[in-house]
């Protein structure tokens, strides 16, 4: 797969097929490079679906403030903070999310 970027959005191209990343957040979530190209250039691509956050991403919905890993594309509410210590995760990796942003996951199981 690739990464490229518009001047209207971030795609992930991947088997001939692109996938709008839902915001710059979700994006850097990936940390994957990613090339320059004008839409137009990829106007003969489908756009087959949209892309969230990748898997092991910690957001924070900024409407709620809850917490959440995102696993198997599902975000999954961290109950409690002894969570962070179980599972090894760190404060510092979050990333503050809008409400749809975080919508963007159905909602797996609690942590």
């Amino acid at each position: 797969g690739l990464a490229v970027q518009t001047e209207k959005a971030t795609y992930w191209i991947k088997d001939g097929k692109r996938f709008k990343l839902i915001s710059d957040r979700a994006t850097k979530s990936w940390s994957f490079p990613t090339v320059n190209a004008n839409e137009s250039a990829l106007s003969s691509m489908k756009i087959a679906g949209k892309l969230g956050f990748r898997d092991g991403t910690l957001i924070k919905n900024i409407a709620d403030g809850k917490l959440y890993l995102i696993s198997q594309n599902k975000k999954r509410h961290i109950v409690d903070p002894d969570t962070f210590d179980q599972y090894g995760l760190n404060r510092s990796n979050i990333i503050e999310v809008s409400e749809s942003e975080a919508n963007m996951h159905e909602l797996g199981e609690n942590l």
